[in-house]
């Protein structure tokens, strides 16, 4: 047998290997796709998670906006343990799940904590468990800043600030701050405290004297919490579930599905599992306004 004989026979079965494999390999798909449709034909309760700092958390808002148009979802689960956040992160979580709450039931779990941005979230769902030693209130918006004008002085650093307006990047920590400028920030923060009041009022209706009581940021125990009306009811997980699938009229066995689990090797290869390990770092001078109780920080 010729040389150029061996060769072309070489080929012709690697082209067949390849071709054998491809269609294997389409088969396997289509058996994937064939079980997913499957799965994704039976109905479930979805249930998300929302754990520590709330800033960016696009990806939970994708997630819910996605069960939106998904026809099999039956009800929503929010499970809160969270200081809070950012203002607008965790109004974003809270328009979003206002907006599903109009198709399925939603309820909300109070772990640990659900405070400021995390009660915020709490109430875009139509009712809220907490434990009885859940901490839940503080009700209301921070900004922090620093003023180390004296400190640079003392090391000889003599900071040059060149602005297009007075009112431009206040607050400064390298430049002084006068009564102007700080009652400029404390109307800002009044009118964001307001909507979020107004937030509580819509959702939990609760009396004026109520609201007067904890706008000065306090925090509550899920105890305190409901008899002030500000959650529903105190329980467990369980009940916020058992709740949830009779409002949804669904049988008691029905699918709960983890929108927030991630399999170990998707977190070997995810780094956003390092960025909560420094959570509280965020909280610095320059991350705008929050929503958020922070005991010793």
């Amino acid at each position: 047998m010729k040389k150029n004989d061996l060769l072309e026979k070489f080929y012709r079965k690697r082209k067949s290997l390849v071709l054998r494999s491809f269609i294997f390999f389409l088969a396997v798909l289509s058996l994937i796709l064939v079980s997913l449709k499957f799965q994704n034909e039976e109905s479930f309760i979805a249930k998300i998670k929302i754990e520590g700092i709330i800033q960016g958390k696009e990806d939970i808002v994708e997630q819910i906006d996605g069960l939106i148009s998904d026809d099999n979802v039956r009800g929503l689960i929010t499970v809160i343990n969270s200081p809070g956040g950012t203002y607008v992160s965790s109004k974003e979580l809270y328009d979003s799940i206002q907006t599903i709450s109009k198709k399925i039931p939603t309820v909300v779990y109070m772990k640990e904590m659900a405070t400021s941005g995390g009660y915020l979230v709490s109430l875009s769902s139509d009712k809220i468990y907490g434990n009885s030693g859940s901490i839940t209130g503080s009700i209301g918006v921070i900004l922090q800043s620093a003023n180390i004008t004296d400190l640079l002085g003392k090391i000889g650093i003599n900071p040059i600030i060149v602005k297009s307006g007075d009112l431009k990047a206040v607050p400064n920590p390298a430049e002084q701050i006068d009564e102007e400028k700080l009652n400029y920030l404390k109307d800002i923060i009044e009118k964001m405290q307001q909507e979020f009041l107004m937030i509580v009022k819509k959702n939990r209706k609760v009396s004026e004297s109520v609201l007067d009581l904890v706008s000065d940021g306090r925090i509550l125990t899920g105890r305190q919490a409901k008899n002030l009306k500000l959650i529903d009811d105190i329980g467990t997980e369980k009940d916020a579930l058992d709740w949830l699938k009779k409002k949804a009229g669904v049988d008691q066995k029905i699918k709960i599905i983890d929108f927030s689990s991630k399999t170990d090797l998707e977190k070997i290869f995810n780094l956003k599992f390092l960025k909560k390990k420094f959570n509280y770092l965020h909280q610095n001078f320059y991350n705008g306004f929050f929503a958020v109780w922070t005991p010793g920080i």
